[in-house]
């Protein structure tokens, strides 16, 4: 172990010893350390971290239009939503597919395996990850784009729409600190509002698919006009979700996750 370590270790400890401490000057110094300490970290992860920059000046800049903050994605994350989805549309032709929050691309990739003769389209908001999706070696009818609901419009309607774990602000950290209510963090109206602008893209018929989300498509205003496919749900997903006025829920039943527009 070295010094380095050392001392930060016993910083940390001594801060977790005293503050609690009844002594206000005593109190008061080690909230301002850490909050010294905690606004630091921030700046030097801003400077080396090209994605965590990429996020915090979105959700300085761009407050209203963030989601999950989090760009984690990988292949083939969902096999048995995607294969109901294929199985639905059963070799349908001309099918134009958008996914919304594609990160860097490998949901899209993963999407030309089961579609593969459809027009997929990938939106995100974070730039960063959209300059790594432009790289990638697709073809012709594959395209990326900035994530704005006038851009995607444009480029509309879809005969399917994946959001998949996008609907949701930190939901790893919100368990961890065992938060109760999500109004004012991830207010369920923001939810609603991008259902809504969903709905306004989607042929009669298509698909919705909204997958890992903290809140339920079935307490929106709009769900009347929908009817679920099967009772492909998220079953697997083990954060915590939440009512409409943004209260958790104790053991709720599992989220249906893809939805025909009726």
């Amino acid at each position: 172990m070295n010094a380095k370590t050392t001392f930060f270790g016993t910083a940390k400890q001594t801060v977790k010893k005293y503050r609690h401490s009844k002594n206000k000057i005593i109190k008061f110094s080690l909230l301002f350390l850490s909050f010294i300490w905690n606004a630091t970290q921030t700046i030097k992860r801003i400077c080396v971290d090209k994605d965590f920059r990429s996020l915090a000046l979105l959700q300085l800049l761009h407050p209203n239009k963030v989601h999950q903050t989090t760009p984690l994605t990988f292949m083939d994350r969902y096999p048995a939503i995607f294969s109901a989805c294929k199985n639905y549309f059963n070799g349908k032709q001309d099918l134009k597919i958008l996914s919304y929050g594609c990160s860097t691309g490998e949901e899209v990739l993963t999407l030309r395996k089961y579609f593969p003769d459809a027009e997929l389209i990938g939106a995100d908001i974070n730039k960063q990850s959209l300059a790594i999706c432009r790289q990638l070696p697709v073809d012709k009818n594959i395209s990326f784009l900035y994530s704005s609901h006038s851009e995607i419009k444009k480029h509309g309607p879809f005969d399917a729409i994946f959001c998949m774990a996008v609907l949701q602000r930190k939901p790893h950290d919100i368990a961890a600190k065992g938060i109760t209510n999500l109004k004012k963090i991830y207010p369920f109206d923001k939810f609603e509002q991008q259902i809504i602008e969903f709905d306004q893209i989607i042929k009669p018929q298509g698909l919705m698919v909204i997958h890992y989300t903290q809140y339920s498509f079935e307490d929106t205003s709009l769900a009347s006009n929908y009817k679920s496919l099967g009772y492909y749900n998220q079953s697997d997903y083990h954060s915590p979700v939440f009512d409409k006025k943004g209260e958790l829920i104790k053991n709720p039943p599992p989220q249906k996750s893809i939805f025909i527009k009726l």
